[in-house]
C-alpha cells in the first residue's frame, strides 16, 4: 500500500510538471509584413497599427494580375497562403494573410487605382523642356581600354580617344571584371540601332552565367553600366565594389530612351530568389538623383541601396522590361521626387537582368539600348 502511495504521488508530480512546462509563458513575437512592393505601382505603405498594406496603382492598371516584387516577413514567421516576390496575385478585392510565429496575426493588402493629373499648382507647363543633358547619352561614343587592375582585360568603354577626364568618368561599368575571366557583358553595337546614321552606334548589355577556373568560380554577372566607377573586387564574396553617383545638380522630369529586350528564361538563382527559376527574366533602366557626399558604394548581394528608406535620394524612377521585343521601343522613366532639396549626384543604371545584384537571372538575356535624354 504505501508503495502505491509514492507512486500516485510521482504520477501527480509529473502532470503537474508536465502543464507548467505547457503553461510556460513564450516570448511574444509579433509577426509582421516587412516589406512589400509590386510591380508598376505608384506608392505602397504599411501600417503595423492597423496590419495593412495599401498599394496604389495608376488609373487602369488590372489589379487581377499584380506581379510581387518585394514580399517579405518577421524572421521566423509564416505566412498562409504564402506570397513571395515574383508571384501573380489578384487585388482586385483585398487579400487577408494570415502571419504565424507563436501566435496568428491577420493582415489586410489592398489595392486601388487612381488617376494620376499633373498638379498646376506645381506643376504648371507639363511640356518638356530643354536642360542639362550627360555626356555620350546617344552611346555614341567608345574605345577599346586595357584595364591594367583587372588583368590588361580590353573592354569596351563608354567615351571616345578625345574625351576629358570629368567625361570618361560619367559611364562604368563591370565590363572589365566579366572580360578577365573570358565572358562580355558590356558591347558596343553597330549594327542594330534605333537611329541610324553616320557614326551612330548602340549599347547592349548581356547577362553571362560565368564557370571559370575549372569550374571553382560560379556566377552570374549581368551586363551593367552606370553613372560612377568600378573599384576593387571582394575575392570572398566573388562581387565588385561599385561606386554610384556623378555631380549633378538639375531635377529633371524624366529620363526617355530606346529599349529592346532580349530576356532568357531566369537559370542562375540565388536567395532569397530561388524560387524565380524558369521565369522570364527582366532588365531595367533606373535613375536616382541623390544629395550623398560621395558616390554610394554597392557591393552585391551584401551591401545594396535601399531605394524605398534611403534618406539621400531626393528622386527615383525605374522602368522595368518584362517581354520578348522584336524592335527598338520608345520608354520612359517619370522621375518621382520625395522632397524639395538640390540634388548632388545622378546616377542612371541599366541592367540585363533586374535581379542581377542577387546574382540572378538568366544567361543571355540581352538589352539594347540608345538615344537617352533627360527632360524637364
Amino acid at each position: 500500500m504505501k508503495k502505491l502511495i509514492v507512486f500516485a504521488v510521482a504520477a501527480v508530480a509529473a502532470i503537474s510538471c508536465a502543464k507548467q512546462m505547457n503553461d510556460l509563458v513564450h516570448e511574444e513575437v509579433v509577426a509582421e509584413i516587412t516589406a512589400f512592393k509590386a510591380e508598376g505601382e505608384l506608392s505602397s505603405s504599411i501600417s503595423k497599427a492597423s496590419k495593412t498594406v495599401e498599394v496604389k496603382f495608376a488609373e487602369g492598371t488590372d489589379l487581377s494580375k499584380v506581379t510581387v516584387n518585394t514580399f517579405t516577413v518577421t524572421e521566423g514567421a509564416t505566412c498562409t497562403p504564402d506570397i513571395k516576390a515574383g508571384d501573380i496575385i489578384n487585388l482586385s478585392e483585398p487579400v487577408t494573410v494570415t502571419l504565424t510565429t507563436y501566435d496568428p496575426y491577420v493582415w489586410t493588402v489592398k489595392a486601388t487605382a487612381e488617376k494620376t493629373e499633373p498638379d498646376p499648382q506645381t506643376d504648371p507647363d507639363p511640356q518638356p523642356k530643354e536642360g542639362p543633358q550627360l555626356y555620350n547619352m546617344g552611346f555614341d561614343h567608345w574605345m577599346q581600354y586595357e584595364d591594367k587592375k583587372f588583368g590588361g582585360a580590353k573592354v569596351d568603354v563608354l567615351y571616345d580617344e578625345d574625351a576629358t577626364d570629368e567625361e570618361k568618368t560619367v559611364w562604368g561599368s563591370a565590363a572589365a571584371s566579366t572580360k578577365m575571366l573570358g565572358y562580355d557583358s558590356v558591347l558596343k553595337e553597330t549594327d542594330f540601332l534605333a537611329v541610324t546614321g553616320e557614326g551612330k552606334k548602340a549599347l547592349k548589355l548581356q547577362t553571362c552565367g560565368i564557370s571559370a577556373m575549372f569550374g571553382l568560380v560560379k556566377k552570374l554577372a549581368a551586363g551593367s553600366v552606370f553613372n560612377g566607377y568600378t573599384g576593387d573586387i571582394d575575392i570572398a564574396k566573388m562581387s565588385a565594389h561599385i561606386f554610384w553617383g556623378i555631380p549633378f545638380t538639375d531635377k529633371p522630369k524624366t529620363l526617355e530612351g530606346y529599349a529592346c529586350y532580349k530576356p532568357a528564361k531566369i537559370d542562375w538563382t540565388q536567395d532569397p530568389y530561388k524560387s524565380m527559376e524558369g521565369q522570364l527574366d527582366k532588365g531595367h533602366v533606373m535613375v536616382i538623383l541623390s544629395d550623398w557626399t560621395t558616390p554610394y558604394d554597392v557591393c552585391p548581394p551584401s551591401s545594396l541601396l535601399d531605394f524605398d528608406n534611403d534618406p539621400g535620394i531626393i528622386g527615383y524612377g525605374k522602368v522595368v522590361f518584362d517581354k520578348e521585343m522584336q524592335a527598338y521601343e520608345k520608354f520612359t522613366v517619370d522621375i518621382e521626387y520625395r522632397n524639395e532639396r538640390t540634388p548632388k549626384l545622378i546616377t542612371i543604371v541599366c541592367s540585363s537582368s533586374a535581379l542581377g545584384d542577387y546574382f540572378t537571372g538568366g544567361a543571355g538575356s540581352t538589352l539594347y539600348l540608345d538615344e537617352f535624354k533627360l527632360t524637364y
